[in-house]
């Protein structure tokens, strides 16, 4: 009767509903980014609550529609602007970031990573969603298992303060961004021509960055909940087996009395479950049959860890183009913000200007962090894993439970759950000192080149 009960909450036999869904989380904490991602044109679907209070899922054909037109209008006007700035000379116009042939590269770079990094973000929500469902399917089946869908409410207020974070301040240096090359518009402007048109085609250009902003916060979030089902997993492995950690007292499990409950009350919740099974193991069944139950919660454990480490080979597969541009155009960022900044101070030195690139050069950072911690924060989780089963395998002796403790040991030996951009470079922490040699490498070759030309 315990078996079958057990097998009711196991990840192979939960019931999932399931339709097309973009490649983000979806659930009651993360729906306001849903929303947002939805006006930003990363997320074309609409969406239902069920009776179960299931978030049931469908493409939006109107909000499909508007994603695509949305994003060929902004980068055919963005290109349009670049051309235009780049065509503009002195005495009909003065161009402001395009004065020599290395500022022009620099900046048609500049404009291109983000351009492919939007398109890309869209990409991902206009198509491609087998991996999408696989990976909504799991995470549905993971959360049954680990009660993980009873979020709390600072789960929720932490993504949404991630997303108006993130949209607030892209929005106030964009203002101060084009407030201060209006200022130098103003200070430059000759007569009977309009020098701020060049400023005003730029427009198209900084409306990108809130999509790309929006691109990352879907992509920190989903990383971020990979994260704390790891977590959560590593939580119950630690209660069940060595004692109930201090820091987990806030998630204590509930317990029940009697084995009549336990055998009658079918519509439990996977935490009950669990708890019953440890009472019952430990008080009322005997050693043998205690060991047994021990053992399906191993391996369901286990089953869980494998699906959480296919979800990140699937996250991974989803947003791999969208990751790989993300990195690119932080790099190339931070190299040419930079070098505007390096040859502001070896000019006019306008004290604004350079207050406003160094604070571009810290949202860079930022962008580039909002990728790789999440990435390390599920990763370095993950691998906890394996210290908690070690410690349960030198700590328990019966026959049945060392076996399916061994089973998910060997299982953890061989286990990847790090993510990658399309499978060339692993997102972590590593790669922000492969960032720091890069970025100081192109620098002192674009000053090279600035003082070749002049």
């Amino acid at each position: 009767m315990l078996s079958e009960l057990f097998d009711q909450f196991s990840p192979r036999s939960c019931p999932v509903k399931v339709s097309l869904v973009s490649k983000m989380e979806i659930s009651q904490p993360s729906i306001g980014i849903f929303y947002i991602s939805k006006m930003l044109a990363l997320a074309p679907y609409a969406t239902r609550k069920n009776s179960k209070g299931q978030y049931e899922i469908r493409r939006s054909w109107i909000f499909t529609v508007y994603s695509a037109s949305l994003t060929v209008t902004l980068v055919f006007l963005t290109y349009r602007g670049l051309l235009f700035d780049a065509n503009s000379k002195i005495p009909v116009r003065a161009s402001f970031r395009m004065k020599s042939a290395t500022s022009k590269v620099v900046t048609a770079l500049d404009v291109s990573v983000v351009v492919l990094a939007v398109v890309s973000g869209v990409y991902c929500g206009l198509f491609s969603l087998r991996e999408t469902l696989k990976l909504n399917a799991r995470l549905y089946r993971i959360d049954n298992t680990l009660n993980a869908c009873n979020y709390s409410r600072r789960d929720r207020w932490r993504a949404l303060g991630m997303a108006s974070v993130s949209l607030v301040t892209i929005s106030v240096l964009l203002g101060l961004d084009v407030g201060s090359w209006m200022r130098k518009a103003e200070e430059m402007n000759i007569e009977e021509s309009d020098t701020e048109l060049n400023v005003h085609w730029y427009i198209p250009f900084y409306s990108l960055y809130f999509i790309l902003t929006g691109l990352h916060i879907n992509f920190a979030n989903t990383a971020y909940g990979l994260g704390r089902r790891f977590r959560r997993l590593n939580q119950m492995l630690s209660s069940s087996f060595l004692g109930e950690p201090k820091e987990a007292s806030a998630l204590k499990l509930r317990k029940m009395s009697t084995v009549k409950t336990v055998s009658t009350n079918t519509t439990m919740t996977p935490t009950a479950l669990h708890s019953n099974l440890t009472k019952l193991s430990s008080e009322m069944l005997p050693n043998e049959s205690a060991a047994k139950n021990k053992g399906l919660l191993i391996q369901t454990m286990a089953d869980n860890h494998e699906s959480l480490t296919k979800c990140v080979l699937l996250l991974s597969n989803a947003f791999g183009i969208a990751v790989l541009f993300i990195l690119v155009s932080c790099l190339l960022h931070l190299v040419a913000t930079a070098y505007f900044l390096f040859l502001e101070l070896l000019s006019t030195r306008d004290n604004g200007y350079l207050w406003v690139q160094a604070l571009w050069i810290l949202l860079h950072s930022f962008r580039l962090l909002m990728v790789v911690e999440p990435c390390h924060l599920a990763a370095r989780e993950s691998r906890k894993t394996i210290q908690i089963v070690c410690a349960i395998e030198r700590k328990v002796h019966e026959p049945i439970l060392a076996e399916a403790v061994k089973k998910f040991w060997q299982q953890l030996l061989v286990v990847d759950s790090d993510f990658s951009a399309s499978g060339l470079c692993r997102v972590n922490r590593t790669i922000l000192t492969s960032f720091a040699s890069a970025i100081a490498t192109y620098l002192v070759i674009l000053i090279q080149f600035q003082k070749t030309n002049g």
